[in-house]
């Protein structure tokens, strides 16, 4: 028998790579905390919206609440709470402002 040479210059065969390796499991999520980082999100665009921008505000603040009870999504569910409370804020800042504004204006109106 006789051994083959690869000629001067070539590549020698490559070879086969390593299997893959499994994808990682991923445990069930809290859908709960999901929706509350959602709807905390969501809220801080929303919070000038005058009735509408309530809506995430609150329900984003509940189910944070409720999520932080159960196992799994606690950092999800600490920022979805977070965030409502931070578009609480700015709701109620902005409508107080806004309030205040038109009191001045209404209040200067009627002063003149």
């Amino acid at each position: 028998m006789t051994e083959e040479t690869a000629p001067a210059g070539a590549t020698p065969p490559a070879s086969t790579p390593p299997p893959a390796a499994p994808p990682p499991i991923i445990g069930p999520t809290n859908g709960l905390a999901v929706a509350s980082l959602v709807l905390g999100i969501l809220s801080l665009v929303m919070f000038w919206i005058p009735f509408l921008g309530w809506v995430p505000v609150l329900v984003g603040l509940v189910l944070g609440l409720v999520a932080l009870q159960q196992p799994r999504g606690r950092g999800m569910a600490i920022v979805g709470i977070v965030c409502s409370g931070i578009a609480l804020a700015l709701k109620l800042l902005f409508w107080i402002f806004l309030a205040s504004i038109f009191g001045a204006v209404h209040g200067f109106h009627h002063h003149w």
